[in-house]
């Protein structure tokens, strides 16, 4: 009975100290004001980097910083005598000069840095200058778009872009024009640095004006480019006026425009939209800017995505499901699928799978 009994104490003991080392670990942060992330450990003598002090879940770094002359720079930054750091790991920069400046710009008196999302090294901005380098924003920006410019060039995410600096402007967050050329901005993260901004067409010439965040004018022409359309060009005798109706769908004097296209015969005044993808006027539906002939305006029911209805047929995209009773279409998933039947036929991605 003595040997279980100091047995349990044994593991007792043992898992005090477990919980002490995997618990509170965590002691004071470094500078309270400045970072939640910079902490002391609570007994050995190390500098810890933990995410907003969520440990748990965000992670957790003993650094290699000299505890005795460690200080805060910024939220993810901090250096010592020798070194700065950022997220805890060592970067290769100037000491005595490095800097994160009001625009959270990390640079030195000799170089411009770029923090890349989840990354735990510092990227030098090549050829940028540390004096006239700030961010370059739209007052329409609501997020961050990793624009940046100095005296002599523009960059994207950190990279310098080829265009000519004195005529260089973005249009809003998909679109940008110098004087010679109309581009396009690729905001997909995975992206390889330098290939964000793509050059698609000739200037057409004329004042430039942001519609949305993906449509612009340009002089008399219209310019579009967003998540479906990768790029359009619509030129016009002459444009007297131009009104949004949704993201994706414009009426231009008197003609809609969807997705960069002009529908013909379309009657603005009546335009009703159903769905992403779906629009109608008084005498006409559309599935992505194409007719669906023969659908219903008045009867015409969106069930799911791509699938829809009136009292006469049942249709997938812009095509007309043969032999399907509307009355009891619907749709539903099945094992994750997306399944459209009446009951008797059944359809996945449009397509009958049984009969």
């Amino acid at each position: 009975m003595k040997y279980v009994l100091i047995f349990f104490a044994v593991v007792a003991i043992a898992f005090v100290f477990w919980i002490i080392r995997t618990f509170m670990r965590l002691g004071n942060p470094v500078n309270a004001q400045l970072s939640d992330s910079y902490y002391y450990h609570r007994w050995k003598k190390k500098i810890i980097y933990s995410p907003m002090g969520n440990w748990f879940e965000l992670g957790y770094y003993e650094t290699e910083a000299d505890v005795a002359t460690f200080s805060v720079i910024a939220r993810d930054y901090g250096k010592d005598h020798q070194f700065v750091f950022l997220r805890g790991r060592k970067q290769q920069v100037d000491l005595a000069t490095f800097q994160v400046d009001k625009n959270r710009i990390p640079k030195d008196h000799v170089h411009v840095y770029f923090e890349k999302p989840y990354s735990d090294s510092l990227i030098r901005v090549e050829g940028a200058d540390p004096k006239t380098y700030q961010p370059y924003v739209l007052p329409a920006d609501t997020y961050n778009q990793g624009w940046c410019r100095d005296d002599q060039a523009y960059y994207l995410h950190g990279v310098k872009v080829d265009v000519d600096r004195k005529t260089f402007q973005r249009i809003n967050s998909s679109l940008a024009i110098d004087s010679l050329n109309v581009y396009i901005i690729k905001t997909d993260s995975d992206l390889v640095p330098g290939k964000q901004l793509i050059k698609k067409a000739s200037n057409p010439g004329g004042e430039v004006h942001a519609i949305t965040e993906t449509y612009a004018q340009v002089g008399h022409t219209l310019i579009l480019a967003n998540w479906k359309t990768d790029f359009r060009m619509l030129a016009f005798p002459k444009i007297d006026s131009i009104q949004v109706l949704t993201e994706r769908i414009l009426v231009v004097n008197s003609q809609l425009v969807a997705d960069g296209r002009v529908i013909e015969d379309f009657d603005p005044s009546t335009f009703q939209e159903l769905s992403r993808n779906h629009f109608k006027d008084k005498d006409r539906v559309y599935y992505e800017g194409i007719q669906i002939t023969g659908a219903d305006p008045s009867t015409f029911e969106v069930l799911r995505e791509e699938y829809a209805k009136d009292h006469r047929a049942a249709y997938y995209q812009e095509r007309v499901l043969p032999g399907v009773n509307p009355a009891s279409f619907r749709t539903d998933y099945e094992n994750n699928t997306l399944i459209a039947t009446d009951g008797i036929l059944k359809f996945k991605e449009g397509v009958l799978v049984n009969n």
